[in-house]
């Protein structure tokens, strides 16, 4: 339960940079990084971490749209929706980085 909290948590500041921040790359990375580090927490099912993190950034950018119509173009909402391409390496990223970590550092009695 903790773990989606942080992945929410990771969500929101990843729309906040999105919405404040006009560099794309900033958010791609962000959503990278942060769906990476999940993964490394919880190695199981990592596109749960996927959807815990990427649907937030354009539904702020769509309300963003709607409050406020003449600050935003078609590209950042696109570019919004795009982050779910940075979120799938991450995901997937980390929790083989976690596979990798448990089989070369595990315990062996031998």
């Amino acid at each position: 339960m903790i773990v989606w909290t942080v992945g929410v948590m990771f969500g929101v500041i990843a729309a906040a940079i999105h919405v404040y921040v006009p560099e794309q790359g900033l958010t791609f990375l962000w959503v990278m990084f942060s769906t990476m580090l999940l993964g490394l927490w919880h190695r199981e099912r990592p596109w749960r971490w996927i959807i815990a993190v990427v649907p937030l950034v354009p539904i702020v950018d769509i309300v963003r749209k709607i409050m406020h119509p003449a600050q935003i173009s078609r590209a950042a909402v696109i570019g919004a929706v795009a982050c779910g391409l940075a979120a799938i390496p991450g995901a997937f990223g980390g929790s083989y980085m976690r596979l990798f970590i448990e089989n070369v550092f595990q315990n062996k009695d031998e």
